[in-house]
């Protein structure tokens, strides 16, 4: 904090320097040595910056190559993530991308419904694995068709995709079976 002439303090947030934002790091946070900032709105994973997704004034227009929300998108009610696809889209650089990864609901519960996964791994990709916090919880969810939807109604991305082909450079991005990966270019 800085103390102005008239005896206030003013908070200045200081924010790391960096070209990528990990969003929703959570308890996995990317490598800053490769230029990820870390922003999660719970202080308790100890992120870069304790920051909502849907207000990322922090960070200037075109300044990042790369924003990736890995397994948090679900955990906003519907329509709730128009906010941060927006700001992604912001804060990107033309030919930037955006990347999220959700529980892929249709791979689950085809293998729910033939048995081949227990009810226990179904329910906790549909509802999340409360840690203490309703963040944990699961609120929202929509098919690859419904992700595109979403995406090309809150910006005009140049290209929306499933899949995303080469990951960023320091990021822990997982892969599976049950993983729904969607990717968008500015």
């Amino acid at each position: 904090q800085n103390e102005a002439s008239d005896g206030t303090f003013e908070m200045k947030l200081v924010v790391p320097e960096g070209d990528k934002l990990c969003v929703g790091s959570g308890q996995k946070p990317y490598d800053q040595a490769q230029g990820w900032i870390n922003i999660d709105i719970n202080d308790r994973w100890s992120p870069d910056v304790v920051a909502d997704w849907n207000d990322l004034s922090m960070f200037a227009d075109n300044s990042m190559n790369w924003v990736v929300a890995e397994q948090t998108v679900e955990h906003v009610g519907c329509g709730d993530a128009q906010g941060f696809f927006k700001e992604a889209y912001r804060v990107l650089k033309p030919g930037g991308s955006l990347v999220f990864t959700v529980p892929d609901m249709k791979a689950l519960a085809q293998r729910w419904l033939l048995r081949l996964i227990d009810d226990y791994i179904f329910s906790v990709n549909m509802y999340g694995a409360y840690m203490d916090s309703e963040a944990d919880r699961h609120k929202w969810n929509t098919s690859s068709e419904g992700w595109v939807v979403a995406l090309n109604k809150a910006a005009d991305w140049g290209n929306v995709q499933v899949g995303i082909g080469v990951l960023p450079e320091g990021s822990q991005l997982a892969r599976d079976w049950w993983i729904l990966e969607m990717g968008a270019v500015k």
